[in-house]
Formats: structure tokens, C-alpha cells, sequence
């Protein structure tokens, strides 16, 4: 506990590995693995967050952690950003494509009740990943983003957290078939860190409102596995989904500032690394 003490930033990342990993490794090369038990890898992030605040502040630390999955008094444009923002991003990325390949790239044209059906899917998917996708966001956006950004620039705190985020999802690529496998490691990593730099504005924005970030990862999520299904050219090729990511980070970064929307701490240095003694 004194070793956490001394060290919660690291000591949170390290738990975070291996509590996840300890769980969805194993599966990979153990066929009487139980099937339930890597999907509560997704809890690591949180089981992680939870000890090290616990250990660093006692229960005040933890309640204090989970407090903010339910700060939803934010103003009403963070939702518009969380909900709609990733539909947009696929949609431009989908015109993209059109517009360089002259075809729609569609597995076939959607009738109006197949596009009923997209929808009700669309609801379903959302509200699976929301039932479980805090056990990342509470240990990612609640601890691990908020104590980088102590420590660093707000724009170097989130490319750390960017590649560390996509490097814990690596059990993942060895389910056959599986999103991840499908996407590739090097395109799932530029993504990480892209969607990185859009959850610390949304993050910053909200003042810290974890219930946002879930809505934003469920919705993410969401747009990225109907994608999958309907539009997989867009998988296939992800340099049109990419190229529309980098245009959106670019936009917050120039809109926003390279902070983010971090409004800087009284004494802090104006420098692109900022370690605080």
C-alpha cells in the first residue's frame, strides 16, 4: 500500500493491466476458459481506480470517483456532442469514401424499414455498452486522465493516456473474427489516440462528467459496430475514417486550444510539459 502511496499514477496502470489481463489473456490458449469471464475484463480499468484512491485517500477517495458517473448537470450541448457526435464523424467518413470511389460502399441499399431496423439496433447496442462500460471510464477518464493532467500539458497527458488505452485492449486482437481483429492494431492504436484527444475536450468541457464520457465510449461503440455491419468498406479501407477523425481533433485543438478546454491551475507553467513538484 505504501508502494501505491508513493506511486498511484503508476501503480493505477499497472493494476489496470493486470487485473484486465488476468482475465481475457487466459482465454486465448485455454479452451474450459469460462466465456463470462473476459468480459469482465472491461472492469479492470475501475476495480483499478477504486483500490488506488482507496488506498490514497480512503473511502472519500472512492465515493468521490464514483460521484461522478452521475453529474449530469452539464450544459445541453455536451450531450448533443456525445450523442450525435459520432454519427456525424462515420457519416462524413462515409461521404468521404463516396466522393473519392464514386460508389456508396454499402453491403445494399437499405429499404426504409431495413433503415427502422438500423435504429432499433442502433438503441439496443447503445444501451448494452452503457450497462457496462463505466468499469473502463471510471479507471481511463475518472482517475487516470484527471492525475495526468496534474502532472502534464493536458495535450501530452492525453496522447500517454491515448497509446496506454489502445495498448490494454491487445488481448482483444486475438479473438478471431473479432472487431478488434478486424479493424488491425495499427489503425485501432491512430484511433485510440484520435478518440482521446475528442474525450479529454468533452471531458474538460463537462466538467468532469463521467456519465458523459460513458454516453460518448457507449455511442462510439455503438456507430462503430453497426459501421461494421452495413458500411464494412469503411473497416476495411479506415484511412477515410481516420483522415475524418484527424480533421475533428484538429478543429477542437484549433477551437479549444491545445489545453483542451483545461483551464490551467494558478501557478502552472505555460510550457507544452508542465511536472508539478
Amino acid at each position: 500500500m505504501s508502494w501505491i502511496k508513493r506511486h498511484p499514477l503508476i501503480a493505477f496502470f499497472v493494476l489496470a493491466f493486470v487485473l484486465s489481463w488476468s482475465l481475457s489473456v487466459p482465454g486465448l490458449f485455454l479452451e474450459g476458459w469460462p466465456g463470462f469471464v473476459p468480459s469482465l475484463a472491461g472492469f479492470g480499468p475501475a476495480a483499478a481506480a477504486l483500490i488506488v484512491a482507496g488506498s490514497v485517500e480512503g473511502p472519500p477517495g472512492a465515493k468521490k470517483l464514483l460521484a461522478a458517473l452521475f453529474r449530469w448537470r452539464v450544459p445541453v450541448q455536451w450531450y448533443l456532442v456525445v450523442l450525435l457526435g459520432p454519427l456525424l464523424t462515420m457519416a462524413a467518413a462515409a461521404l468521404l469514401y463516396r466522393l473519392v470511389h464514386g460508389e456508396p460502399g454499402v453491403v445494399a441499399a437499405l429499404s426504409p424499414a431495413q433503415m427502422s431496423g438500423v435504429g432499433v439496433m442502433l438503441l439496443i447496442v447503445f444501451v448494452y455498452v452503457m450497462l457496462g462500460i463505466w468499469g473502463e471510464e471510471v479507471g481511463w477518464r475518472g482517475y487516470a486522465l484527471p492525475e495526468l493532467q496534474r502532472r502534464f500539458h493536458p495535450l501530452v497527458a492525453t496522447l500517454i493516456l491515448g497509446v496506454l488505452w489502445g495498448l490494454w485492449h491487445l488481448p482483444y486482437f486475438g479473438i478471431p473474427g473479432g472487431v478488434h481483429q478486424q479493424m488491425g492494431l495499427p489503425y485501432f492504436m491512430v484511433a485510440a489516440v484520435g478518440y482521446t484527444i475528442l474525450y479529454t475536450w468533452v471531458y474538460n468541457g463537462s466538467g468532469g462528467s463521467l456519465l458523459l464520457m460513458c454516453m460518448l465510449h457507449a455511442a462510439n461503440n455503438t456507430t462503430v459496430s453497426t459501421t461494421m455491419t452495413i458500411f464494412p468498406a469503411l473497416i476495411a479501407d479506415p484511412v477515410f475514417s481516420l483522415a475524418v477523425l484527424a480533421l475533428f481533433d484538429a478543429l477542437v485543438i484549433a477551437l479549444a486550444g491545445p489545453r483542451l478546454g483545461k483551464t490551467p491551475e494558478r501557478g502552472e507553467a505555460p510550457l507544452l510539459i508542465t511536472q508539478q513538484p
